[in-house]
Parts: structure tokens; sequence; C-alpha cells
């Protein structure tokens, strides 16, 4: 075929393959709104030349079609280009359509009819779905978030000795959180995984991890709010151990172990365990009293199995000390979510 022996028959066959192509489907309607022509109708429609001859209440429901007749309408009479959102329901499914309606305007400004194409927008409608609950998400961590660092700032203005002992502990505390965040941002707000969550709590403070420190058992997938208070708790372990313990003064070796079982009533929950022992037996009351005691102590003691509704077991003896955390399934899951 020449290009000279394209006729109007063909190029209105090119037109109607690449507007099929493109997803776009096209209407014509007189000034009384009968349908003239219809091509490239959505599969769940009717076809275009069983419409031809009725009105958008074939292929609306009652209440779709007063609202799409009234907007030809008002095309009609204004002259001016519209567009409109509708969805139509087909089974168990809701399809969504935009509707470009454009008057048809004779040589002497009289108008005679509207063009509509009609443009699937599922997709759109989908993804703008997924950003309203996205940004509804975000809201609530924001808030929570927000909550915690309130929370974290005035109990550790209680334990401070003055501005620069707070700034100092109220700024690692921050950070510890931050760590945490980064993790879970990562996994698009789904959770942490237990052993990358005390990496990457213990790595600000000391560099890799010492031969001395062990992590076994289940490396649980934490759920945001889990991975965010148990950040929280292993940095304030860090530095407790750091200042009085196996990390320390004391010396020693540290064991982190994670194991789910079955409690009385049949529920899965999580046994993480920290576990340190020491080279240096030191000296009861006083370590103990300053472990517990002060910020450390009301994060691990309160503001954490509070959060997990889990609960705690802190142990401090001269040769070792057990912080243990019974966690309950809602918490965490032993794979990560696909």
């Amino acid at each position: 075929m020449t290009m000279t022996s394209v006729n109007e028959s063909d190029r209105l066959r090119f037109v109607l393959a690449g507007l099929r192509s493109a997803g776009v489907s096209m209407m014509y309607q007189d000034a009384d709104l009968v349908i003239r022509f219809a091509a490239n109708l959505p599969d769940s429609w009717p076809l275009g030349s069983l419409l031809e001859g009725g009105t958008d209440e074939a292929v609306f429901t009652a209440h779709h079609a007063t609202k799409v007749i009234h907007a030809k309408r008002r095309v009609i009479e204004s002259g001016e280009p519209t567009k409109l959102e509708i969805h139509r329901d087909t089974g168990h499914e809701r399809h969504w359509y935009m509707l470009n309606i454009e008057p048809d305007v004779d040589m002497e400004g009289t108008v005679i009819g509207v063009f509509t194409t009609i443009i699937d927008i599922d997709d759109l409608k989908y993804r703008e779905t997924v950003l309203k609950t996205l940004l509804r998400e975000l809201s609530h961590r924001s808030k929570n978030l927000l909550a915690i660092i309130q929370s974290v700032a005035s109990q550790t203005a209680r334990h401070s000795q003055g501005l620069e002992d707070f700034l100092l502990a109220f700024r690692n505390r921050v950070q510890s959180m931050a760590q945490s965040q980064d993790l879970v941002t990562a996994s698009d707000w789904r959770g942490a995984e237990l052993f990358a969550l005390t990496e990457s709590q213990l790595h600000p403070l000391m560099g890799d991890l010492p031969s001395g420190f062990k992590m076994i058992g289940e490396d649980a997938y934490l759920f945001p709010n889990a991975a965010l208070h148990l950040g929280l708790a292993l940095h304030e372990l860090t530095i407790d151990s750091l200042a009085r313990g196996a990390l320390g003064p004391a010396g020693g070796k540290i064991e982190l172990s994670a194991e789910e079982h079955l409690n009385d009533e049949g529920a899965s929950e999580l046994i993480l365990t920290w576990r340190e022992t020491f080279a240096r037996r030191q000296e009861e009351p006083e370590a103990a009293s300053k472990s517990k005691s002060g910020f450390t102590g009301t994060v691990l003691g309160r503001i954490v199995p509070q959060a997990l509704a889990a609960q705690v077991e802190h142990v401090i003896e001269p040769d070792h000390m057990i912080y243990q955390l019974t966690i309950p399934a809602s918490q965490y899951e032993l794979h990560a979510p696909g």
C-alpha cells in the first residue's frame, strides 16, 4: 500500500488502532445526547454498535448516568469542555474512568454534539489509594515517634546532672532511634531483623562487634514498634555494659539469644535474652543499683516492656547480668514478610 492509496477508511482504521493501543475509548453524541458513534470501548462495556441510537443510561447505572448526562448538558449549554471521573462495577470489581467531554461546534458556532474520550484510570486510582494509605500511616508513625522523643527528652532531663550531661545523653538516644528508624524505613516500614538491629545499635558506640559478643537463636523480624523500642533498649544495655559490665571494667562476654516457645495458653512468644558473664566480680549492690536506676532503668524496666506488652526480668549478680524480655507474637515474625 502506497501513501497515495490511503483512503479515509484506512485513516480511520489507523486512528482507531492507535487509540486501542493507548487504551483510549471514544464516543460521539448529538445535541440530544443520543450516541451516534462509539469505538474501542472497554471489554466490560456494551459493544459500540449496540449503543448507537441509545443514551448514557445504556452504559451506566441510573445514578452515574444522571451525573454524566448533567455534565454533558453543561458542555452543550456553555460550549466549555469538562472532565469527570466515573466508575463502573463489573461483578465484584470496580473500574475507574476519566471522561474528557468536549463540544462539537459547527461553522456558525453552535454546539451540535459532544465528543467524549474515555481513559482507564484504574492504575492512577490504585496509586492514589496507596499514597493516601501511606500518608495516613506516616502521620500515625510520626506522631508515635514524636511522643517517644518527648518521653526520652523528659526522662533524660530528669536524670541528668546538668545541661552538657543532658545534651550528650539525649543526642546519643536520638541517634539510637535514628539507627532503628533507618532499618524500618529501608524495609518499607515493615520492620527490622533482630541481629541487624543489634549491630546498628552497637556499631556507633564500639565499631565492629567484639569477639566476646555472640548472637544466637532466631533472627526474628521485629515489627516497627518493636524495632524502635528494642533498639532503644539495646542502646541502653550497651551504654550500661560499657560503663559497668562486660564491655567495660568487668570484662567478660555477652550472649544475645532469641528463642520462640509456646506459653501456657498455647500462644507463641519470643524469649529475648541479653546475658553478660563478667570476668571480674562486681560489688553488690552498687552495680545493680546504678544499672537499674536513672533513665536506663526506666527504659529497660518500664518503657520498653510497656510498649511491647512484654514481660521483663532484670537480674544483676556479682558475676553476671541477665536482661530478658518475653515478647508476644503481635510484635514479631520469625521470617521477614514478603
